[in-house]
């Protein structure tokens, strides 16, 4: 048998000392993780040293991520590992294993446990996690209490502070889907105990208060503050002493006496003592009003809690009734049952031996407290969370780094993970580090091991990250690192006067970074390394991090200014530029013909693309004849051709609209129309291209909610115009050709050779929430009440959050935004830029000493004067960003007049050319239409079982001839099962955990079940899944095997004529030593494997091209594996 170090020995990845230590750990262990250490390998080789030390099995080891990604990157990379000796016997042992490891999310094995007991809450097993449908059904529920209580008293109250969509979308709708998840429920009895919580601080407030008025009852001195403060002190005390009537001391407290001007000059020990407290008095005697108003209306807060329950309660019977939950609900039901289910928890604390959990410093106390529950003694079952005394002292590794915790929204607390050290290291656990950052070139990581500990210093707070000495690898030969500062410096002065208008400073700040960049771009000043040596820089290589992307558009135009392509993860203007509109405007006249100004777009647009005169045309006829290309204007020649052709198009478009689902109408218009085509031919329209993943994407999403064609019209309808990120739009790609834009919480966990953290003296303007968490529990303000805070100026108070509110907050803000700034800045290899604008408002020159954004903490840190530039760093570069004039934002580089002219006749003599005839034929297909059944099943077929669902299909059939008896081609469900059936086999070959896998139905299908019949399909689905991980192909195979699943690929093929572009997706692609194998899944109910060989032989080409090794393939009936036959790309030979 092979040992860990053999393999070791084998593999071409060497680790370093810190890594080592940490991947033979045999203790609990926290593994402080910095970037590009090396986490993800440490991981995958401690897994591989546990299987092959014997000490677990494949199946027994818990290895839990953050993100889908991440765990099927871990997945992949584990069993790449041991195929590399799937010789050895006991490794090959462990690859059938394999399968049933357990490499997930967190949220995925949640939902694992809460599957095998939510009936106790309740809850079906077949409960589904949409986060957005819980979102809905949390509005429906607070509209429908609020229109049921209008006079209830709680009801009344919030109605009178908040205006009724605040009071849906940002109070009660943010209390049931963030704080009121299952099981928890609100307790009334609650509002006495924090009442007693108001007045024990009342009274300590009151004491200091008390004794403060004692020292100035003693007051002798003349002047008129002081004798104003005995006077206060001889009403006030008096008063105390005689009545305990919080109304009363709120009346006296709250008036706009007994105030006084703080003492400026003058001298003695009154005045000295008065100058010194007058400060406190002021800040105390708010407090005791704050504290007051809260006593006063204690019965508003019981009202107000009363009103919750109910809306909790609702809420909650919506959730059992639908059986929609949040990923909150799951997380927390996890933790309750293995609390309340010895049995269950016992069987899961046996089942894995080890438990290695990745990011952890994104997780938080409930997390933890789920993990500890797994990890107590074999022998323990107490009722609680265990302490960490009560762990078994091996089992859990965490691995983490509190300087890259930056979800604090999502309700990450890195104070979690900083106290996992302690604890488990008071039970016989250690913390390890690996410091050595891999990632950057050495100048670069002695750059951060100057800066981040200034940036980061702190007095102990738990919320604080602690930075430590980074290590660095050997320096790439003949590569300079660099770091560039551009700052436009604040400038109190007017613009000048003069004919060209100055641009706002983002502007100017993108016209800077889009310069630099073409300068890295065609210059050697920006080398980067590679393979074959150093290199010019692409702009793939290029990341331009944003911390919001407010100004993301100024940074879009200054590039297309400059012809540098980009590529992005979240398209702010989307709803600005003219896809979106373009898009919409055709589908809306297939809904309302009669709008005009969609008809006027869409002439104007590359769909139809005719000229000014024309458009003028085609309005007086239509005109006479209100329906969108209904008549028969005079046109020229070449506007007649397109005229015809996109009234051609329409024409099949109102057909399509009645049976396509949203994306499939997106992908038409996208690509059968041409449109596509039109902003490929234009240099300056080629960034629009990916304005297509967004728009295809956001169908899918609206898809899924259910919305129709109208409903998703309405929708963008809204937005057209609007510079807003839309939720949940995120769209990430493995692969990009140009500078990629995106957020730093998106760059988490990636790598550029150059980055650019651009608009980095943004600061967030935070809202800031009525809400408020005392006891465990979260109250919204419940009172309205005013009060002078001095003699003029009167403070109104709300809620509880005023009183007991330490700052706290704004400070874990800050302390995020500095781990902020770590994560955006090791993201880069070679070279870093940091740009941005200080103005009046983001200098905190009077402010207290810490920076609220990005490029005051780098500069701040760095010794950087913010007003001459002048620093000490000589490693960084500092350049000033200089105005540019508002025109120039508007003409492409190098534009002149002349050029604009010789343009404009070199487009008008390409667009005098007589217009060729169009081939409306498609150009592209799908290799099964190409290829498809084309013989009849006869006698010659092999019939095989029938599954309980093909009676379902029939009917629906049935229903669909009924339903439209004159269509062509009526909805036939087969396919979609198909469908289902692929994605179940390809989620079980990949390991996923899905926590629905109803969500794996295609919307077609779906629309047309029930839920009784969705469980029945997705039976017979897992059915045919479980006949193809029984059967002898799959053994002999795959099983041990390293393996694809969907590998698309296009191919030039002859069909109807003519050349053709295939368009197929391999189900299973099998890579060997000596070939590639192509299964390919079939759920026909009749087998005649020949019917499908010209379908395999296209892939087995296919394959030969792309691999460069010999392939063969075969099809597999899935109702009936076994005696699959084998083809070769030559199809004779089997």
């Amino acid at each position: 048998m092979i040992t860990f170090e053999e393999v070791l020995a084998k593999t071409k990845r060497k680790l370093d000392e810190n890594q080592l230590q940490a991947v033979n750990c045999d203790t609990n262990c926290v593994v402080s993780a910095g970037a590009g250490s090396g986490k993800t390998t440490v991981l995958s080789y401690r897994f591989l040293r546990l299987v092959l030390e014997k000490k677990a099995d494949c199946d027994q080891i818990l290895t839990l991520t953050f993100t889908r990604k991440a765990a099927k990157e871990m997945h992949e990379r584990i069993h790449a590992q041991l195929l590399q000796f799937k010789s050895d016997p006991y490794v090959a042992t462990q690859l059938s294993k394999f399968p049933d490891a357990e490499i997930a999310t967190l949220d995925s094995f949640c939902s694992k446990i809460v599957r095998c007991d939510c009936t106790r809450y309740g809850i079906a097993s077949d409960f589904s996690i949409d986060d957005e449908a819980n979102k809905k059904n949390a509005q429906l529920c607070a509209q429908a209490l609020m229109e049921e209580n209008t006079f209830g008293e709680g009801a009344r109250i919030l109605a009178q502070i908040y205006n009724p969509e605040q009071l849906i979308d940002e109070v009660l709708v943010p209390l049931a889907t963030q704080h009121y998840y299952l099981p928890k429920i609100l307790d009334p009895g609650i509002v006495q105990p924090i009442l007693d919580a108001v007045k024990t601080k009342y009274k300590e407030i009151l004491d200091s208060f008390y004794q403060l008025l004692l020292s100035y009852e003693g007051f002798t001195a003349s002047s008129k503050a002081v004798q104003s403060a005995r006077e206060a002190a001889s009403i006030l005390l008096p008063a105390f002493d005689a009545s305990d009537d919080y109304g009363v001391m709120l009346s006296l407290l709250g008036s706009s006496n007994y105030f006084w001007t703080k003492p400026g000059k003058g001298s003695g020990d009154d005045i000295d003592l008065l100058r010194e407290t007058s400060d406190s008095y002021k800040a105390m005697r708010k407090q005791l009003c704050l504290a007051l108003s809260i006593l006063t209306h204690g019965q508003s807060l019981a009202s107000v809690l009363a009103f919750l329950c109910e809306y909790q309660k609702a809420y909650q019977r919506e959730k059992r009734k639908t059986g929609i939950l949040t990923f909150s609900d799951v997380s927390s039901l996890a933790v309750d049952i293995l609390k309340v289910n010895p049995s269950l928890r016992s069987y899961f604390k046996n089942k894995f031996r080890y438990i290695m959990i990745d990011e952890f410093q994104d997780n938080n106390q409930l997390q933890k407290d789920l993990l500890y529950l797994l990890s107590e003694k074999e022998e323990l079952c107490n009722g609680g969370i265990p302490s960490y005394q009560d762990l078994q002292k091996d089992k859990l590794f965490f691995v983490g780094d509190e300087k890259q915790s930056i979800y604090r929204f999502r309700g990450s607390d890195v104070s979690v993970f900083k106290q996992l050290s302690s604890e488990l290291k008071q039970n016989g656990g250690v913390a390890l580090s690996l410091s050595t950052n891999y990632r950057s070139e050495p100048e670069l990581i002695a750059l951060f091991n100057s800066l981040f500990p200034v940036v980061m210093e702190n007095h102990g707070e738990s919320y604080e990250a602690d930075f430590a000495e980074l290590g660095s690898r050997a320096k790439k030969d003949a590569i300079e690192a660099s770091c560039t500062l551009c700052i436009k410096p604040f400038d109190s002065a007017d613009q000048d006067e003069g004919e060209d208008e100055l641009a706002v400073g983002v502007d100017s700040e993108a016209s800077a970074v889009a310069l630099l960049m073409e300068k890295m771009l065609h210059t050697d000043e920006y080398l980067i390394p590679s393979e074959t040596g150093p290199r010019r820089p692409e702009p793939k290589d290029i990341a331009l991090l944003m911390r919001s992307t407010s100004s993301q558009l100024s940074f879009e135009k200054a590039l297309r200014r400059y012809g540098i392509p980009y590529t992005l993860q979240t398209a702010r203007s989307l709803m600005l530029e003219a896809p979106s509109n373009d898009l919409y405007n055709l589908l809306q006249l297939t809904i309302y013909p009669e709008d005009r100004l969609a008809y006027l777009g869409t002439l104007r647009s590359p769909f139809c693309n005719i000229s000014d005169a024309g458009i003028v045309s085609i309005l007086e006829s239509y005109e006479e004849n209100p329906l969108p290309f209904g008549t028969n204007p005079v046109l020229s020649d070449d506007d007649a051709s397109r005229f015809e052709h996109a009234s051609h198009f329409f024409s099949q478009l109102k057909d399509y609209v009645k049976t396509k689902t949203l994306s499939e109408l997106v992908m038409h218009l996208w690509y059968e129309s041409g449109y596509r085509l039109s902003l490929v031919t234009h240099a300056e329209t080629q960034v629009y291209l990916e304005h297509y993943s967004f728009l295809h994407r956001l169908a899918q999403i609206k898809e899924k909610q259910g919305f129709g064609l109208s409903q998703f019209l309405d929708f963008i309808r809204e937005n057209l115009g609007q510079n807003e990120r839309l939720d949940d739009l995120d769209v990430i790609k493995e692969q990009s050709d140009g500078v990629q834009i995106m957020s730093i919480h998106k760059s988490k966990g990636l790598e550029f050779p150059i980055v650019f953290v651009a608009s980095a003296g943004t600061k967030l303007m935070n809202k800031g929430s009525s809400l408020f968490a005392i006891q465990d529990t979260v109250i919204p303000y419940f009172m309205k009440n005013s009060f002078h805070e001095t003699e003029k100026k009167i403070c109104v108070t709300r809620g509880l959050k005023d009183f007991f509110d330490s700052g706290e907050e704004k400070l874990r803000e800050k302390a995020e935004l500095k781990r902020l700034l770590y994560v955006a800045f090791t993201r880069a290899e070679t070279h870093l830029v940091v740009s941005g604008c200080f103005n009046r408002m983001n200098r905190n020159k009077n402010g207290d000493d810490s920076a609220d954004n990005l490029l005051l903490l780098a500069c701040n840190g760095l010794g950087l004067d913010i007003d001459s530039l002048a620093g000490k760093n000589t490693f960084v570069q500092v350049k000033r960003i200089e105005d540019v004039s508002e025109k120039s934002l508007y003409a492409r580089k190098s534009e002149s007049p002349a050029s604009e002219d010789e343009g404009f006749e070199q487009k008008s003599d390409w667009y005098r050319q007589p217009l060729e005839e169009v081939d409306l034929l498609p150009s592209r297909y799908g290799v099964t239409t190409i290829f498809g059944v084309s013989e009849e099943a006869g006698n010659e077929a092999l019939r095989l079982p029938l599954l309980d669902c093909d009676a379902l299909f029939l009917k629906i059939v049935e229903q669909e001839k009924k339903k439209n008896p004159m269509q062509k081609d009526p909805y036939s469900p087969a396919a979609d099962f198909g469908t289902l059936v692929h994605a179940l086999c390809e989620s079980r070959l990949l390991g996923e955990n899905l926590p629905d896998e109803r969500q794996l139905i295609p919307i077609p299908l779906a629309r047309r079940l029930d839920e009784r019949e969705k469980k029945q399909v997705l039976a017979d689905a897992s059915s045919l899944c479980d006949n193809f991980f029984a059967c002898d192909l799959y053994r002999r195979f795959v099983q041990d095997t390293s393996f694809k699943c969907e590998v698309k690929f296009f191919s030039v093929v002859e069909y109807q004529g003519r050349e053709v572009v295939a368009e197929g997706a391999i189900d299973l692609l099998v890579e060997t030593p000596n070939e590639m194998l192509v299964i390919d899944f079939k759920t026909d109910l009749y087998k005649k494997a020949e019917v499908h060989a010209r379908q395999v032989l296209t892939y087995l080409q296919a394959v030969e091209r792309l691999y460069g090794k010999p392939a063969r393939g075969c099809v597999t009936f899935l109702r009936q594996c076994g005696n699959e036959v084998w083809w070769k790309t030559n199809i004779d030979e089997k």
